[in-house]
């Protein structure tokens, strides 16, 4: 199912660009200076910890692309899923040139850094550009570099990888080698939100692991009006777990539209989901529940 899934989004899903190749619009570094645009390039300027850069929107589940580069002495990283200022929240897929002693499959460029060790170990030749492939689908992590999969992680069964957020930002980690003439360089960075897709965040209300279904609650809750009739379907599931927080979420989408400081158009249009779902509805009690929804929100 999950492979299905990131199939689909490959297909039917646009990689957004999330770097302009102009200047930082979008991104938050840590410290002025630490990363610089050159020729459509973002380039690690600064050397030791504090350095790094985030985007400033929150993801969960996705398909990240980019192009990276590594100087002859270049150590950086993907961070993903993190809180900035929790530095131990999230994890890194370490970007290593061969220069260190200690590189081993744990610590090498596609791996978890710290909490699993690549698979296949990619080509680390430096001065060249890659492309990576990070694909964070619920519990399920990917690595690949240039199309091969480096790297294959489950949260669910990796113990250090357990308590780890499910929602945080994407960062690049700024010159680790601490020498000024080293860095690393990224370009053609792009995302396929999975979360944007209505059909992904439902399947996420079946998921055995409560965080990442508190997560799909929070996904359809942000896509608003649009999920109101898929959510509906789910109240009468057999599956208690999906039955109970489809209706959480619609709650949450009610109560959302319910705030009087939201433009009148965007409460008119889950008011009229709301409306039209209670009439098509299958169930009585689901029926019921909507127009009671519905109550909540003043045209």
């Amino acid at each position: 199912m999950a492979s299905c899934i990131l199939l689909r989004a490959q297909i039917y899903g646009e990689c957004m660009p999330v770097f302009n190749g102009r200047d930082l619009t979008g991104w938050n570094p840590g410290k002025p200076g630490s990363f610089e645009v050159v020729n459509a390039e973002l380039i690690t300027r600064s050397s030791g910890a504090g350095n790094d850069i985030y985007t400033t929107k929150q993801y969960s589940n996705f398909i990240l692309r980019l192009e990276f580069l590594l100087s002859e002495v270049g150590n950086s990283g993907v961070f993903i899923r993190r809180d900035p200022s929790k530095p131990g929240s999230g994890f890194e897929v370490q970007l290593l040139a061969p220069w260190t002693p200690w590189r081993d499959d744990l610590h090498c460029t596609g791996s978890l850094y710290g909490h699993v060790a690549v698979q296949n170990r990619p080509d680390e030749t430096t001065g060249r550009w890659y492309k990576m492939e990070i694909k964070c689908d619920r519990n399920l992590i990917s690595v690949s570099v240039n199309n091969k999969i480096t790297t294959r992680a489950d949260c669910d069964t990796v113990k250090t990888l357990a308590d780890k957020p499910v929602t945080g930002f994407i960062g690049f980690q700024g010159n680790h080698a601490e020498k000024e003439s080293q860095f690393a360089k990224f370009r053609n960075i792009c995302i396929i939100d999975l979360d944007a897709d209505s059909e992904y965040v439902i399947n996420g209300f079946y998921t055995r692991n409560a965080l990442f279904r508190d997560q799909a609650v929070s996904a359809a809750v942000n896509l608003g009006p649009e999920m109101i009739e898929p959510l509906s379907g789910l109240l009468s599931d057999q599956d208690p777990a999906a039955a109970n927080s489809a209706r959480q979420a619609l709650f949450d989408i009610a109560a959302k539209a319910s705030d009087p400081s939201l433009p009148s158009k965007a409460r008119k249009e889950t008011w009229k989901a709301l409306r039209k779902t209670a009439a098509s509805a299958s169930s009585p009690i689901s029926a019921e529940y909507l127009r009671w929804l519905n109550g909540m929100i003043k045209k």
